[in-house]
């Protein structure tokens, strides 16, 4: 992701090498990116892909100190058809996950699944599906909050209206959830997600690792420790949308499931906002199947 979950949004492509590596003059880009008003609104503009054309959009996630107010997550999509559809699906699939100390969560149990369905004059209908323990314990102002947002950043949509199990979503006005500005909380300081691993299926050790900022990021300075407290060696590079630091480490061997890993870093927005921090991270293991030979 690269592990999918992040923010689903770290699609890696090509990779460029960061600085303070090894360092080569990339060709000038030949790709597009296409970003919504809200994209360019939080996040700025948006870093453009070597080839091939894709689109900046943002997902809306609850916080975790205020379930009815949402923050906007970068997501980059690669079909221009049917996205206001593939965001949703997205949102709720559970592929976007959120560490213990993040300010945001997934309120979408998984397992969740939805159908969209347009009901015209900027109408759209949202039909969640849920498990009935699942839709006891959900918090459905978070997921009302979160939905809503999410779509009308697209010009179909300005009024929506959630169905669960069928039936109207418990609070919702006749004619359905609209944008409300005073929900919406911006974004902070950028930070550091989560560190990752990405094992082939049935591997000893990892390809690489990957350490996920919640946005697109330029790197001042990354550091990379174990739990001896010594700097993790090997190629390091940044992600082709710059929101993760990817390690193809020296050792791989070293690396498994659940250990301790300390990072450093000094980091900056498409919008200039600063982030600087440091923090003890367990490793996630991201496995993904092998490549079928032709």
């Amino acid at each position: 992701m690269i592990h999918k979950s992040i923010l689903g949004i770290c699609v890696l492509l090509t990779l460029a090498l960061l600085a303070g590596c090894e360092k080569k003059s990339p060709p000038p880009p030949a790709g597009t990116v296409k970003a919504s008003p809200a994209y360019v609104e939080y996040f700025g503009q948006p870093p453009t892909p070597e080839s091939g054309t894709c689109f900046a959009r943002v997902g809306f996630f609850p916080l975790r100190s205020d379930p009815g107010k949402v923050r906007p997550v970068p997501f980059f999509l690669f079909r221009e058809e049917g996205q206001l559809e593939l965001l949703l699906e997205r949102l709720v699939s559970g592929e976007v996950t959120f560490p213990e100390e993040s300010a945001l969560f997934n309120p979408f149990p998984v397992g969740t699944r939805i159908q969209v369905r347009s009901l015209g004059e900027g109408g759209i209908e949202l039909a969640l599906s849920l498990d009935g323990t699942a839709a006891e314990m959900s918090n459905l102002t978070a997921m009302a909050a979160s939905l809503t947002e999410t779509a009308v950043q697209f010009d179909e949509a300005s009024r929506v209206r959630i169905l669960l199990a069928g039936a109207s979503l418990s609070g919702m006005p006749a004619d359905g959830f609209v944008h409300e500005p005073q929900r919406i909380a911006g974004p902070d300081s950028p930070t550091l997600l989560m560190v990752i691993g990405n094992w082939e299926q049935g591997a000893a050790d990892p390809e690489e690792i990957l350490a996920n900022f919640d946005r697109p990021v330029t790197i001042g300075s990354f550091r990379l420790r174990d739990a001896a407290g010594q700097e993790v060696k090997g190629n390091y590079y940044q992600s082709v949308f710059n929101m993760a630091v990817v390690l193809h480490p020296e050792h791989p061997q070293a690396f498994r499931e659940g250990i301790s890993l300390s990072a450093e870093w000094e980091v900056i927005d498409a919008l200039g906002r600063q982030g600087k921090g440091e923090g003890a991270f367990r490793l996630q293991r991201h496995e993904h199947p092998v490549a079928k030979k032709e």
